[in-house]
């Protein structure tokens, strides 16, 4: 019999198929010049080694027979609700704060309604976490991320 972790497994490697063989037809370019198709085939190859990967380990373990497992055992209805409604705001207001503002205080937020942490923790996390965001995206890819308040 086969598991839903198997079956999704397997789909999802056939998505990650299916975007590499659009990818390839968008032209990959090099390392140093990358086409059009170069990042969806990358995402691609990630998406089907992130699915075989599933798929080795729901292989090694053989669920009970008769055993329902499911994803949102012991999760809160209230915290899944003010997660969505906070990356809800978190696109509203992302533009007009700017991204480092605006990703300083969705991180605070969900550091502590998620997993609550302390307080300096949560805090210094945030700011780390975007501070390594911005010089990725920014500073190295090029991105151009909103500057808000913060100005060009």
């Amino acid at each position: 019999m086969w598991s839903r972790d198997t079956i999704s497994s397997l789909f999802w490697a056939a998505v990650g198929i299916g975007i590499c063989g659009g990818g390839y037809e968008l032209g990959l370019g090099n390392l140093h010049n990358p086409g059009s198709g170069f990042m969806f085939f990358g995402v691609g190859v990630i998406m089907i080694g992130l699915s075989f990967s599933i798929l080795a380990q729901a292989v090694r373990q053989k669920a009970i027979a008769g055993e329902m497992k499911t994803a949102w055992v012991g999760t809160s209805l209230k915290k899944i609700v003010a997660v969505l409604a906070a990356l809800f705001i978190y696109a509203y207001l992302l533009t007009p704060l700017g991204f480092i503002p605006a990703t300083i205080l969705l991180l605070i937020f969900l550091f502590k309604v998620v997993e609550p942490q302390r307080w300096s923790w949560a805090i210094l996390g945030a700011v780390a976490s975007t501070l390594v965001a911005y010089g990725v995206f920014q500073l190295w890819l090029k991105c151009q991320l909103p500057s808000g308040i913060l100005g060009s």
